[in-house]
């Protein structure tokens, strides 16, 4: 044909060159490296919402497990997902998880299964840490009473391999792994049969999180419960402690006073010892008690504006016998037009007692404590600086923390003791005012300064919108005597 076609020139000679088989080949090997390539997409993005799941906000684990399940149906189109976990209380599987297409009729789904069941290839899979692919819905997921049932049957009719994975992380068993699909085993390709791997040891991943979060916060829980129980008993003990310890102190002042009648210089001496015994066990209990309130939350401020100055004179009054006996010099560096600060009176007193007390601790006879002032644009800085013992560069962040005793616990036979509280709780007093505290030195018998920040006055900080309702509630800080 194509020999008359040329010779009567009927027809434009056809020159398209027919296509080789190494090209139709050359196709082939392309669409199906595309097609392999498509789905490994589909896989990674798959695997990554899980992973978004697992590292996501959703913490409850019935809620992780839900929402893998979900996802898992809608977007790798499996025909159901289950997701098990194992319970030593009644030793069975529990599910926490299931998703699947939307179904017309009610199918009773086994929620709990118990690992007596050994005819349950789930059971059987747990129980030897063995994957399964390929077996009959029947017996797994639900009865085989249950799936002997007509609708139940041609409603599952489309599911034709379940793949059952155990999951097990540390060599701990968590739970169980069930998908089915509407594939034969045979028939799965291998795309899909990696991903059915690599999804058992995300989820796997998922609910040994979800478990580990859970079980920190209920100790956590139980931690709050207990600090807050110990806190009680660290208040009520106090309180009941301070009563006759009081008692104690005063009888014992007293006895000392010669109200009793006369006492000998030994007996004297040792109600000395008694009596400085009970003054510092009573200052270890309202410190107890101080911490007890501020850890509690507890303490409140009654705000106004405070002269320090005046209140630095007043501190000065009370612990001046305290440093004429210790052979000590006090010294009040007076700042000229020194503006108020808002403060609660009586709290920076206290702050002021704990500074100046430690400071005369631990500074040697013929020392010197002083206390300047510097005003800065809205706040004041207070200074609390001695010639003692001073304080090493390493120590200096402990100094503020609970119990802290540098030179040693208070249990100690040193002769300067204490409760390694009470810049603890300056430190509580002086944030409560949004102010801060810090120390230097220069080292070891170069001295001390202890300094702390109070914001500056303004008459506005006192308007009845600025007052905390609770203000006439105050909880006071203990004022303990040095």
């Amino acid at each position: 044909m194509k020999f008359l076609q040329q010779l009567f020139g009927t027809t434009k000679t056809d020159t398209t060159p027919a296509p080789s088989a190494e090209s139709e080949h050359i196709n082939l090997e392309m669409y199906k490296k595309s097609a392999d390539l498509s789905a490994r997409n589909k896989t990674l993005s798959l695997l990554q919402k899980i992973n978004e799941i697992i590292l996501s906000s959703i913490t409850r684990l019935n809620e992780v497990a839900q929402f893998i399940a979900t996802v898992l149906v809608k977007e790798a189109a499996f025909e159901n997902v289950s997701i098990f976990i194992f319970s030593r209380k009644d030793w069975s599987l529990q599910r926490i998880g299931f998703s699947e297409v939307e179904k017309p009729i009610q199918i009773n789904y086994f929620q709990n299964i118990p690992l007596s069941d050994t005819q349950n290839l789930l059971v059987q899979a747990v129980s030897k840490k063995t994957r399964y692919h390929g077996v009959s819905p029947s017996g797994i997921l639900l009865s085989n009473e249950e799936y002997e049932k007509q609708d139940v049957k041609e409603y599952l009719g489309r599911i034709k391999s379940v793949h059952v994975f155990p999951l097990v992380i540390r060599e701990s068993l968590l739970g169980a792994f069930v998908v089915s699909l509407a594939e034969e085993d045979q028939f799965i390709s291998e795309d899909t049969r990696d991903l059915l791997n690599r999804l058992a040891d995300i989820v796997g991943i998922g609910i040994d999180n979800a478990l580990l979060y859970n079980e920190v916060q209920e100790k956590n829980k139980k931690l709050i419960r207990l600090d807050q129980l110990k806190d009680e008993f660290v208040s009520v003990a106090s309180h009941e402690l301070r009563t006759p310890m009081t008692a104690i102190k005063s009888y014992l002042w007293m006895t000392l006073d010669g109200r009793a009648g006369a006492i000998s210089e030994k007996q004297k001496f040792y109600l000395n010892r008694a009596y400085s015994s009970v003054d510092r066990l009573i200052r270890l209990v309202n410190d107890m008690l101080n911490v007890s309130r501020i850890d509690s939350g507890r303490i409140t401020l009654e705000l106004s504006g405070v002269d320090l100055q005046s209140t630095v004179k007043e501190v000065f009054d009370e612990v001046m016998p305290r440093a004429q006996e210790l052979g000590l010099s006090l010294n009040l560096l007076p700042s000229p037009n020194l503006a108020k600060v808002l403060a609660d009176k009586d709290k920076i007193k206290e702050v002021l007692f704990n500074l100046i007390g430690n400071s005369l601790k631990f500074t040697p006879k013929g020392g010197a404590v002083s206390v300047s002032f510097a005003q800065k644009t809205d706040f004041i800085e207070i200074t609390v600086s001695d010639t003692g013992t001073g304080v090493l560069q390493e120590d200096l962040p402990k100094l503020f923390q609970k119990f802290s005793m540098i030179d040693g616990s208070f249990s100690s036979d040193k002769a300067i003791q204490g409760t390694g509280l009470g810049l603890y709780i300056s430190k509580s007093i002086v944030e409560l005012h949004r102010g801060k505290i810090w120390a230097a030195s220069q080292g070891r018998d170069k001295g001390s300064q202890f300094a702390f920040s109070l914001p500056v006055f303004h008459e506005s900080d006192l308007h009845p919108s600025s007052k905390s309702q609770n203000e006439k509630q105050t909880v006071d800080i203990i004022h303990t005597e040095i």
